[in-house]
């Protein structure tokens, strides 16, 4: 009877406002996402010489920002159960102003550190990853996938590699910080502002509840779901593609030089990866809604290590591209999988908190991949030993995403409040 009920929720038509919402989803993750990531590879550089350090410490930004996540990542999902949507962007927006503006007015390695670590990590861990998803799943019945894929198109991101490097090198990198910070601050602030956390008449359980206004599914909480082994599977096999993504916006400019391609096709090359995601994310978004999140995941990562594995070819520049966009495209399709995924096997009421707890277990592989990289290259002068590892770990991937494919986990439900009694507790206290 449950199942029918949750079907029959999934089939409810969409609230009007929930449009709106997607935009607003969509501007919260573009902007933090991009002005981080979009940035990375070509502040590479100039970071060593405005700062005076090696590139291993110049390039710290990007792990930092993943460390600085970790710190809020794992209490992220509750944080965006319990707290309004609209506060947690809005503070975001204002700590992501605040470290563009700290890194415009100091050259101090300490508060680079500060800025991308203690600020800008925050405030992705929220109003870039964990809350536009959310905000997604509580208004959005009918083709939840692809709404979640439209509000994860990467078009900040795409323009971002070549757009600001053409600021940096024609009005300098204290030009380009001012820039992110009044996109934070004079963008995303106010659209902050006109977020409702959940349709009207509805409190956020609700929303992703069963359909029975009396037994509503409360999800998972965090134990329960370090003890799920279908959520390790998927928190493994998406960790896959996030560490390919980050690890290429870091040192795919690098990797072209390294191939014999300029700075500027190597740069293009970063804004092309972006510009086919965008298909990636609508794709991959209705893909998930047919045959479900994990086989989407499944076939994400299949294709990915393949398309590494060309990368050892030694292939011309416009084959490359072609590759590099096509692994883009399944990047962004990772995230409507994922987020599809969740809500199959684990229920939409554990949404928030198993994406905010699998992106915090993933992070230190993100880590190893950037720093990792970035080491070996120096050493070797060469990135085959980085794509071989990945090319394993996608293989990996693939078998764990199949797996999980074909669980799916009971929705907890809450208790009436004569058996709540009995047992001393109610069974969601856990969260």
């Amino acid at each position: 009877m449950t199942a029918i009920r949750s079907e029959s929720a999934q089939d409810a038509p969409n609230h009007p406002l929930a449009v709106r919402m997607g935009v607003i989803a969509w501007l919260s993750h573009n902007v933090l996402i991009g002005s981080i990531f979009g940035t990375a590879g070509i502040l590479l550089k100039p970071m060593q010489e405005r700062l005076q350090v090696t590139p291993e410490l110049a390039s710290a930004g990007v792990p930092m920002v993943i460390l600085g996540s970790a710190i809020l990542a794992s209490v992220a999902g509750v944080l965006a159960s319990r707290f309004s949507l609209r506060s947690l962007i809005a503070g975001s927006a204002i700590a992501s102003a605040l470290a563009w503006l700290l890194l415009a007015f100091t050259t101090s390695f300490v508060a680079y550190l500060i800025a991308f670590g203690l600020l800008l990590g925050p405030a992705m861990s929220l109003a870039g990853a964990v809350v536009p998803p959310t905000l997604v799943t509580r208004w959005f019945n009918r083709n939840r996938g692809l709404a979640i894929g439209l509000v994860h198109l990467p078009v900040i991101v795409t323009i971002m590699p070549v757009a600001g490097n053409w600021v940096v090198e024609h009005h300098g990198v204290e030009t380009l910080f001012l820039a992110l910070a009044a996109l934070s601050g004079l963008v995303l602030l106010p659209a902050a502002l006109l977020v409702i956390d959940h349709p009207p008449g509805e409190t956020a359980k609700q929303a992703v509840s069963t359909g029975d206004p009396v037994i509503a599914d409360t999800g998972l909480g965090l134990a329960q779901l370090l003890k799920n082994p279908v959520f390790w599977g998927l928190a493994i096999a998406v960790g896959s593609i996030n560490t390919s993504s980050v690890l290429l916006g870091v040192h795919l400019v690098s990797m072209g030089e390294s191939w014999g391609f300029t700075r500027d096709h190597s740069a293009l090359l970063a804004s092309v990866m972006s510009m086919v995601g965008i298909l990636g994310s609508i794709l991959f978004g209705l893909v998930s809604d047919r045959i479900g999140g994990g086989r989407t995941l499944a076939l994400i990562t299949f294709d990915a290590g393949l398309l590494w594995l060309a990368l050892l070819l030694g292939l011309p520049f416009p084959v490359v591209a072609v590759i590099v966009g096509l692994i883009g495209m399944h990047g962004s399709g990772a995230i409507p999988a994922l987020s599809r995924a969740i809500s199959d096997a684990l229920g939409a009421a554990s949404f928030s908190r198993a994406y905010g707890l699998a992106t915090t277990l993933t992070l230190p592989l993100m880590v190893i991949g950037v720093v990792g990289t970035g080491t070996v290259y120096r050493i070797n002068h060469d990135y085959a030993v980085t794509i071989v590892a990945m090319v394993g770990y996608f293989a990996v991937s693939v078998l764990l995403a199949l797996w999980a494919s074909a669980k799916r986990a009971a929705p907890v439900v809450a208790a009436p409040p004569r058996l709540r009694s009995r047992a001393g507790r109610s069974p969601s206290t856990d969260r």
